[in-house]
């Protein structure tokens, strides 16, 4: 074990250097400009391990008012913001349909998990169910996922299933109505793939390990939503972009090793409970839970009101890790204020091995690439995919939506929330030339590309990812500009926080955004939509 330790941190200048060039190579295909300027750096976080509980930090410092006030058609004036707290929200009426009670026992060498799954599932519709699906994504990768049983409440061994297509079909003993429950046990193991290299054609995948880290994602059989009427809500992969649709749904995680790993962390959707046998988590109303294991990651925290911020990186990326919590910390408040409190009591940002940023609920990942490219200041991908990652608690944490028919729910939500963080959080930067950083924004991530196609598209409406994020990202940030100088600011945010609070811990529809936006304002929209949208809203 020594000598593949040695091994292994000898590689990792070699691979370092390579990976920046394949990263360097990647953007430019891309026509991606380059970041300049540089900025004071930020002070020195305490390192602490994710178990433990730092003492509270000065929350970062936002300006406040009311509503929004300031002229609408300015591009960098800054949103006002309310100075409430933003403190984890309690679960009120709502209640998770799924109960996940996960065992696992990870094998971080041999890249195995081995686990035991009990799911509680209580059925919330109208509708008799009569056949229980659960989604199955390891089963994608060959030799990934080993069903070793699968059995009832009571111990009987399910008779009848059948598991293809990433999709495990369970016939019922009985059918469900309305309100009842049942409890269903499995026991599976999990040969972790590599990830893959970078192709330049698909977007890289998380799930997997590397030599520098295990992400533990999309790794449980789950159950999907039901549509009365419809059945299960359960889409095909895509080259790019997500194709899943979850539910709110309770989580407790205990995780064990088989082995001691010197200096293994942990990163996860939540704090940990650390006992002699490993690890225990608790996730209440979350969509997923996610981890990721290395032995190489340097920890750092900071507080935003009753909220612990954690940044995971890797030992040499220390000053873009800080950038990262700091970032994120302040997007946090920015939009606890704009929209709803923030709900869990941790948020996780860890440096990815692998060319891509990814959100989970209570944890996002953030490209290696971003921290390479990393120059000391705000102006570039590493600080607005964090503020992206981050707003993907609210579009696609708390409000969910179909992300394989309706992308654009959360996708363009997410790329404007860098514009809106911009305009906040860094309203005096100034670049090199003299212009705001809002004003570089747009030229540097959106119009720089010239971006076209409908905002609506599905993601089986694209062959390749670059016409996909152009038009529902880059697009979707433009009319979210045009929507938000059309109506005026006051209306703008107050129909985005009406939009989150009504649909949180629910499944949004394009119907949902445009029936509440209509609730606010009076403004005539059909020019905008015919300029944005395939289909009529």
């Amino acid at each position: 074990m020594q000598a593949y330790l040695s091994w292994r941190r000898e590689k990792k200048a070699i691979y370092s250097l390579s990976i920046s060039l394949i990263f360097l190579s990647f953007l430019a295909s891309c026509a991606y400009p380059s970041p300049i300027n540089s900025i004071t750096p930020l002070s020195t976080s305490n390192l602490i391990t994710p178990t433990e509980q730092p003492e509270p930090t000065p929350s970062p410092s936002i300006a406040a008012s009311a509503i929004p006030t300031h002229n609408q058609s300015s591009a960098t004036a800054t949103v006002q913001l309310a100075t409430s707290a933003a403190t984890p929200v309690p679960p009120q009426t709502y209640h998770a349909p799924a109960q996940y009670n996960l065992d696992a026992v990870l094998d971080y060498y041999e890249h195995s998990l081995s686990v035991t799954e009990r799911i509680r599932y209580t059925n919330p519709n109208t509708d008799t169910i009569t056949g229980l699906t659960l989604v199955v994504e390891p089963s994608r990768w060959p030799g990934c996922f080993t069903l070793t049983s699968l059995a009832w409440e009571d111990g009987e061994a399910v008779k009848t299933y059948d598991l293809q297509d990433a999709q495990l079909q369970i016939s019922l003993l009985q059918p469900l109505q309305s309100g009842d429950s049942l409890v269903v046990k499995l026991v599976y193991k999990l040969e972790f793939p590599q990830i893959p290299a970078p192709t330049g054609v698909t977007r890289p995948v998380p799930f997997g390990y590397s030599d520098r880290q295990t992400n533990i994602v999309d790794w449980y059989p789950y159950i999907p939503p039901y549509q009365p009427g419809k059945g299960w809500l359960v889409h095909p992969k895509w080259g790019f972009g997500e194709h899943q649709v979850f539910e709110m749904a309770d989580f407790d995680v205990s995780l064990s090793l088989t082995d001691p790993v010197k200096n293994l962390v942990i990163a996860a959707s939540s704090m940990a409970s650390e006992n002699e046998e490993g690890y225990t988590y608790h996730l209440e109303n979350a969509r997923s839970f996610a981890m990721s294991a290395s032995d190489e990651y340097l920890v750092q925290s900071t507080r935003v009101g009753d909220v612990t911020i954690y940044s995971y990186s890797f030992p040499f990326d220390k000053s873009a890790g800080e950038q990262v919590l700091n970032d994120a910390a302040k997007s946090l408040e920015l939009y606890s204020n704009l929209f709803t409190p923030y709900p869990h009591s941790s948020l996780s940002a860890v440096e990815a091995d692998f060319l891509d940023g990814m959100e989970y609920d209570g944890l996002v990942f953030l490209s290696r690439g971003f921290y390479n490219l990393y120059d000391g200041t705000p102006q570039g991908y590493l600080t607005f995919i964090t503020a992206h990652e981050t707003a993907h608690q609210w579009w696609y944490g708390l409000v969910g939506n179909d992300q394989a028919l309706e992308p654009w729910l959360d996708e363009a939500i997410c790329t404007y929330m860098e514009h809106v963080f911009y305009e906040n959080v860094y309203p005096d930067y100034k670049t090199s030339s003299g212009e705001s950083l809002v004003n570089w924004w747009w030229y540097y991530r959106v119009n720089f590309y010239a971006p076209g196609g409908w905002v609506d598209g599905q993601i089986y409406d694209f062959n390749l990812f670059r016409p996909y994020r152009d038009a529902v990202y880059l697009n979707g940030a433009k009319f979210l500009q045009d929507l938000r100088t059309l109506v005026g600011d006051p209306v703008f945010f107050a129909f985005l926080k009406d939009y989150a609070v009504q649909k949180t811990d629910g499944i949004a529809t394009a119907t949902d955004f445009f029936t509440i936006l209509r609730s606010h304002t009076s403004k005539n929209l059909d020019s905008l939509m015919r300029k944005y949208f395939h289909y009529s809203k």
